[in-house]
Parts: C-alpha cells; structure tokens; sequence
C-alpha cells in the first residue's frame, strides 16, 4: 500500500493513511477514521461460511414447522413451502452477491471500479435510491430509512429471550414458563456477553462464530441419523400422494383433542412464509462485515454460495425427517402424548425428540431447551458481530446524535492484558505476541446495539409469554429488515439492469485522469460482466421481490382465524413496522429542519466529505501493470476518513468546493499541512510551527493554532477528533 504523498492534477497535495494519521488522528475530534483488518487477520473461506451459517442456523428450524404447517393446512402444502424458501434464500443469495461484488464504486486512476466494503444493505439502497436527500449524496432519505430501522430492529433482543427461556427451561424443565424477571435477566446477561467478548477481541468473536456454526451443523446431522434410527416412519401417511394435500387426519390416541387448528387463509399462509423467511434469514450478514473479508471477489461468492446450498439442504432433509417421525396432525395441535392446553403448544422438533428417543421422562425436554438455548446463543454472537459493524456504518452517515462516537474504532482488546502479561511474567509464546490480540473494535456501535436490545427486551415484558415475545422480535425483523428492504434491493436489481446504474461522481483528485470529462457510460450488464449472469440475475432479483412482497402485502389482509399458537394478533407485526418507518421517515425531516434552522439562525451547513483510500487485495499477486492476481482480485477499501461537521456559510464552501486559491476541499488543505509537519519531524526538528493549509485566504483565522510537532487540526474545534 502506498504511503507516500500523492498529487491532484493541480499539483496540491492528497493526503495518504500515514498523513492523515499523523495531522487529525488525536485531535480532530470531527473525523471518524477507520482501517481494515490486517491481511492475517481478514475472514477466509471458513470464517465467511460460518458467519452465514451461524446466523441462518437458528431457532427458525426448530420452532418454524408448526407454525407453517398451521397455516398450510397439510404436510405436502408444508413442504413445498420450505422447498419454496430455499428457493428464496439461493435467490437473496444470488442477489447480495451481485450487490457485494459490484456495489459501491469508486473512480480510481481514471477507471471506474468496484470496491466491496462493509455496510451491506445501507451502501447498496443509496447507491440505487439516491433521490430525496439533504444535499446530494449526503444524509439520503433511505439510507435514513433504513439506518433507523436497522438500529431500532437490527438486533439480538429476540434471540436473547429465547437463549434465557430455554436455558432456564433446560435447567427446570418441570416449570413450563419461567418467570419474565428472570428471562429478562438472563437475556440482559448474554446480550453483554457478546459486546464484551466483541469488544475486547476481535477475533475470538469470529473464533466463536465459528465453533457454534460446526455445532448446529452437528445439530442438524443428529436429527438426520436419530430419525434413521425410529422404526415406525409415518412419513408415508404423511406424504402420500392421498393425504399430503389434504387436512391432516387424525391420529389414533388423540381423538378427543378435535379438529386442528385452522390458519388455513391468506394471512395464515403469510406467516407460515414470514417464519420461512425468519428461517433463512442471515444470509446477508457476510455483506455487513465484507471489508473485513480476505480477497471478496474470490472468497466471499464461493463461501455465501456453499454456505447457503449447504443450509438449504439441511433444512429439506430436517423437514423431511419431522415427517418420518411425527404425524401431520401432531404438528399441527402442537402435541402426541395427549391434548395440548392453549399455552403447551410443543415445537415440531420437540415432538421429535420425544418420539425419536422414546422418553417419558423430561430428558427430551432438556436435550431440545439445551439444542435451542445453543443455536440461540450462536446466533447472538454472530448478531452481534455483523449489526454493530453496519450500526458503525450507518453512524458514519451523519444523521445520529454523536456519529463520531458509535462511527469510531477503539483499542479495549485484550492485547494490553497481552502486553501487561510479556512484561510482567515474561511469556514470549508466538500466540502471546501483542500484534495477534490488538485489533480496534466499533465499541461505540456495540454500545447503541446493546442499548436498543435492553429497550426492545423491555419492552415486550407485557406479552402473555416469553414465546409470544419472541415472536413478535423476530417477526419483526423478518418483516421490516429481510422482507421489507429486501424487496428494494431486489428491485433494485431490475432497476440497474433495466434503467441503468448511476452516473458515478468524479473526486478532484480523479479529475486529470478524465480529460474528457468522465469515464465512458457503462451498462449494468458491462459493469457485472464475469461476476453473475445477466439472465441469472434477473431471475433471482424476480424470485427474491415476489417471495419478499408476498408475506409483507399478505400480512396487512385482516385475518379470519387464527390458532398459531401466539397470543398477539396478526396484524400486530405490520403495524410495528409502518411505525417503526413513519420514525425513521420522521427522523429525516426532522434532521432536515435542523439544518434548515442552523443555516438560517446560525450560518452553518453541514460538512460531510469522506476520503477513502485503496489497496490491492491480493497484495502477493503479480499484476503491478495491470495483469495477473491483483487485476482479478481487484481493490479493497484499506482506510476511509470521513469528517462530519457544521460550519459556516464560507468554511463549508471551502471544506466541500474550491476556495479562493483554487485548493479542493479540507482535506487537501489537509495534506498540504501533514506534508510539511512530516518533513520537519523527519529532519529532527521539534520546534514549534504554525502550518495553516487556509493561510493568505479570506479563512485565515480557521487554521490551526501553533502547536508540536506531530499536533493536528485544533483551529476553531469544528475540525476536532
């Protein structure tokens, strides 16, 4: 990577990694500066798979065949419905990998490239839906949209609920719901488990990711070989061509327990599809973190599509082993050994267990609680991961209060409990090195992750059960954040390829490079060539929009019955969301009349200029002319500095235009003054300077006041760190 200066075509200085670090890194408090992992310490195939697999893998397999087999009144109904959701969940793959690889993009060196970075879903809506905004390019509407919602709903309070009540379900399976406090409790504590653990070490969060993706695929493979093993399969009685389009029969021994209940309606239809798609959500997560990925373009397409053929799979053969194991009627009453009570709907995988194992005592109880508590407590940790990541890049865009606090990397990791032990107790073990355990962490995002957690938690602590809780959080984000915006990014895909993608902008420091005033107009279908199919692509976006509209259009239709097993009505989870989005739709306009107030009342715009910077991803590669690894791998975002500020009328002409004297924006002014500080140090001279970038401009009084070597930006504290 080039750490040197290098040179707009005027001649003005662009300041580099090392620049910036040294002028605005400890004193311009302004400035969000963040850096991508180290090569050693970027996700590879497995971390990549895993990442997916930990987060799809989740209690939606568990607990997600009764409610569909509710709502679709059979078992054949059932099935092509979980073979219609890994039809989804290939084609939302298929759809983020073809955001990921070609979305955002950047001109570099004249060419118009893409360059995959981390924020998922906020990048890829802003790049397609780039009308209504503050000013262009700047706090858009739906990046707002979505960066609230995400913040509101993207994150782990449902699956805490779940890991406490199954935890304490496991631990004393003879008290069928436990107490709220304590869920709450134990909710809280896991929640702050994975901050902390996310906080202070990076990658034993990712090594954690890790173990618990292994274990649910051993979950899986358990259910597999337990269902070999029973010897009285129903699932011809389930799937014969006779009975497995029709309401199930009833089966011998619960005769009294009368007809099942009946979702069979539009609406019933919608949440069996609403829990299908909770199922196969999380697909999207290596989209979050995809700047911290190893080589994307080979890495990240090899390891989402492996991950999710792999899932998709899985989930068919589960599916199909419920069907050997228990009747279709037993699914749908939510019991086997006698009839159910209105709050002792059992899961399918739980009638599973019961009849795989031949138990009458309560061990199947506390194998399944002690699975699911697992599979819960997976998913929390990958949440976290993955959420406070795009929580770091949704602070980035300005429109929250103290963007520089949750957009910022801080140093907590346990490298200083490393260095404080080499130093002390003299260890040189190679795994004991410092450099292995010193990664920054986005703390301030996991801080707001963890904030909006507690508030959701509570905030269901009214429902009738820790089930319903859970439900309606997890509904919620299978709602608004995976069907909702996921029929956007869909639509987006037609939009590209259909209309076209937008004219990319031209930085300063770009423009000796086109002398013609921009590069060529490229087609979607140009821009995409090599990595997806055009025809390919246009299916999947079409499969991906309809699967999405139907569970949020059908969801809104008043529903005539209900029996699925939770207390809240249907249309409960539609109404959150349309106020969750009035908020965020609020949020904008809001942010709006404070600017407009600022400007008016107090002369001041707001500033928000960001200043990335590349490097090769295959740094081993053989292609500095153009050729071989590093020309197929492409570049990788290696640092990015955005500053966010409200200025002047005059300073933010020059911190986003040209001033006087020709210079383009305040970062170059910005290099120009680093350049002269680093030539002083590098003589030894630490004297006192006073190396103003606005010096002879009308902005004068701006620049920074005397100050040490290696001081930067201080001025008048619009341009702090």
């Amino acid at each position: 990577m080039d750490t040197g200066q290098e040179r707009f075509g005027n001649g003005h200085v662009v300041p580099t990694s090392e620049m910036l670090r040294d002028l605005i890194s400890e004193t311009d408090h302004d400035a969000i500066i963040t850096h991508a992992p180290k090569q050693p310490f970027r996700l590879g195939y497995f971390s990549t798979a895993c990442l997916i697999i930990n987060r799809v893998i989740g209690t939606g397999i568990f607990n997600g065949p009764g409610t569909v087999i509710r709502g679709t009144q059979s078992a054949g109904g059932a099935m092509l419905l979980w073979f219609a959701g890994c039809l989804y969940g290939l084609a939302g793959m298929h759809v983020y990998v073809e955001y990921g690889l070609n979305v955002p993009r950047y001109v570099i060196d004249g060419i118009e490239q893409a360059v995959p970075r981390s924020g998922g879903d906020l990048h890829y809506l802003q790049y397609v839906y780039r009308w209504w905004y503050y000013k262009k390019d700047t706090v858009l509407f739906i990046g707002c949209l979505f960066g609230i919602s995400f913040i509101c709903l993207g994150n782990m309070a449902g699956n805490s609920i779940a890991f406490a009540a199954r935890v304490l379900a496991a631990a004393n399976p003879d008290e069928p719901e436990p107490r709220k406090e304590v869920v709450r409790a134990v909710a809280l504590a896991a929640a702050a488990f994975a901050c902390v653990i996310h906080s202070v070490s990076r990658r034993g969060g990712i090594w954690l990711s890790n173990l618990f993706a292994c274990i649910k695929v051993l979950i899986l493979l358990a259910i597999v070989v337990l269902a070999g093993l029973y010897k009285q399969s129903v699932i011809v009685e389930n799937l014969n061509s006779a009975n497995a389009f029709q309401k199930p029969k009833m089966t011998a021994g619960l005769e009294g327990c009368g007809a099942p209940p009946d979702d069979g309606n539009n609406n019933g239809y919608a949440k069996a599809f609403l829990s299908i798609v909770f199922a196969f959500s999380g697909f999207d997560q290596a989209n979050y973190v995809l700047g911290e990925v190893s080589r994307p373009r080979r890495t990240f397409p090899r390891a989402a599509f492996f991950a999710m053929g792999l899932i998709s799979v899985m989930y068919m053969v589960v599916n199909i082993c419920y069907m050997a194991v228990v009747t279709a009627y037993e699914q749908q009453i939510g019991a086997s050994g006698g009839c159910p009570s209105d709050k002792s709907v059992e899961d399918v995988a739980l009638l599973f267990f019961k009849k795989a194992l031949k138990s009458t005592n309560n061990t199947p109880d506390r194998v399944f609680n002690a699975l699911l508590a697992v599979s819960s407590f997976g998913n929390i940790i990958v949440m976290t991961y993955t959420a406070a990541r795009m929580k770091q890049e949704i602070a980035k865009q300005g429109f929250i209060p103290f963007p520089q606090f949750f957009g910022r990397n801080v140093d907590l990791s346990i490298g200083r409990l490393v260095v404080y032990l080499r130093q002390k107790a003299n260890l040189s073990l190679r795994f004991m090195t410092p450099e292995n355990h010193r990664e920054p962490t986005p703390v301030g995002a996991l801080m707001l992750h963890f904030a909006s957690c507690i508030v959701l938690i509570y905030a269901t602590f009214g429902m009738a059960t820790n089930h319903d809780a859970y439900s309606l959080l997890t509904s919620l984000g299978a709602y608004l954040i995976t069907a909702f915006f996921g029929s956007f990014l869909a639509l987006g895909i037609l939009i590209l390829r259909f209309a076209g993608p937008p004219q990319p902008e031209i930085p300063p420091e770009e423009q000796a490079h086109q002398p013609g005033g921009g590069p060529p107009r490229k087609t979607w279908r140009e821009m995409t060539k090599g990595s997806v199919n055009p025809y390919l692509s246009v299916i999947c976006a079409v499969i991906y929009l309809l699967f999405n509209l139907f569970p949020v259009i059908a969801s809104c239709v008043p529903q005539v019955n209900s029996s699925s097993g939770s207390t809240f009505e249907g249309w409960l989870v539609p109404a959150i969301s349309c106020i969750v989005l009035a908020v965020s739709a609020a949020w904008w306009l809001g942010f709006l009349g404070v600017a407009r107030y600022r400007s008016r009342r107090q002369q001041k715009e707001f500033v928000y200029e960001v200043r990335p910077e590349f490097d090769w991803a295959d740094p081993e590669g053989d292609g500095a002319g153009g050729e071989g690894g590093r020309r197929d791998e492409g570049k990788i975002l290696a640092h990015e500095t955005v500053l966010l500020a409200w200025v002047g009328g005059e300073m933010s002409m020059f911190a986003t235009g040209q001033n006087m004297n020709g210079q383009h924006g305040y970062m170059e002014g910005l290099g120009s003054g680093v350049m002269r500080q680093r030539q002083k140090r590098e003589q030894g001279m630490m004297v006192s300077v006073d190396e103003n970038p606005l010096a002879g401009t009308d902005f004068d009084s701006f620049g920074p006041a005397q100050n040490t070597m290696g001081a930067g930006w201080q001025g008048n504290g619009n341009w702090r760190t």
